[in-house]
């Protein structure tokens, strides 16, 4: 197993559409940018990438941040900033105040929907769109109802504040071989977890899921795969799944990625085995082989 530090030197905090926000850029080449999965208050942050950053950043520009309201990123005040419009719009803000110019563009999970969005939207940010193990993006499928997984990790956490064991719950969950889980990234995890900003985000998160956030959810769903229908994505685009995933199961990389190659002028499929959800974490190796050598190429 690689070392799993979080190189500090490399990350600083930037204001952006008014929220303090949590960057990693390092790096030269051509600018990479990493979007990490979950939503409002979840443990998903730029420290998943945290095995992948030394290594692409030998080739590229790497950059990764917090998302709205996750990890050590300000979550919003009102209620209009619980929406997926407001994560797109602090997600570009982002993109746009570090003046990368078109980057190619990886999306993990929700943050695969947020990414093919920029893509759809701001086509002069975006060098190409990879996608990777995104139940959020992927076509409905009554077999693999979305919620399930994750409803099934929240009743079976104990009430009481965050513990080591509680904030593994999920990657333990998610995994194939629970290797990638880190103790490095259990302090981690629980270090966000701990935050009284991860708090209050997290409650008003949990009290707006259904009526706010949700529907503005499935309606950014609906429209981008809308899109994709009508004309396909504007870039190169490569969707990357794991084998063995439980939450985004593999059929569901087969539907989306029929629904994009349909009309994308290049779109391409790769398929890792002996991982799950966090496929980039557990196969780091073929991960990166396979997005280098597509974005190489392009």
């Amino acid at each position: 197993m690689r070392d799993d530090g979080l190189d500090a030197g490399h990350v600083r905090f930037v204001e952006a559409d008014g929220i303090r926000t949590r960057i990693y850029d390092a790096g030269d080449g051509e600018p990479l940018v990493l979007i990490h999965g979950g939503w409002f208050a979840s443990l998903y942050s730029l420290d998943c990438w945290s095995l992948n950053l030394p290594v692409l950043e030998r080739e590229f520009r790497v950059v990764a941040f917090d998302k709205l309201g996750q990890g050590h990123t300000a979550g919003a005040v009102d209620e209009s900033g619980f929406t997926f419009e407001a994560l797109e719009r602090h997600a570009l803000a982002v993109l746009d105040q570090l003046e990368l110019g078109p980057a190619h563009l990886v999306g993990h999970s929700m943050g695969a929907l947020l990414a093919a969005r920029i893509a759809l939207d701001r086509p002069d940010l975006v060098r190409t769109l990879t996608v990777v193990d995104t139940n959020t993006l992927a076509p409905s499928d009554p077999q693999f109802p979305r919620s399930t997984f994750y409803t099934d990790i929240v009743k079976r956490t104990p009430p009481g504040p965050p513990t080591r064991e509680t904030v593994r719950m999920e990657p333990d969950a998610q995994a194939y071989d629970r290797a990638n889980v880190t103790d490095d990234f259990v302090d981690r995890l629980l270090a966000m977890a701990l935050l009284d900003e991860n708090a209050r985000t997290r409650a008003r998160g949990t009290e707006l899921r259904d009526t706010v956030w949700n529907p503005s959810l499935e309606n950014a769903r609906a429209a981008t795969l809308a899109e994709i229908d009508s004309h396909g994505l504007p870039v190169p685009t490569l969707v990357v799944w794991a084998r063995e995933d439980v939450s985004a199961p593999l059929p569901l990389a087969h539907a989306l990625y029929d629904r994009i190659a349909a009309l994308t002028p290049e779109a391409a499929l790769h398929v890792i085995p002996g991982a799950g959800h966090y496929v980039y974490r557990e196969q780091p190796v073929a991960f990166e082989r396979a997005l280098t050598g597509f974005v190489r190429n392009r």
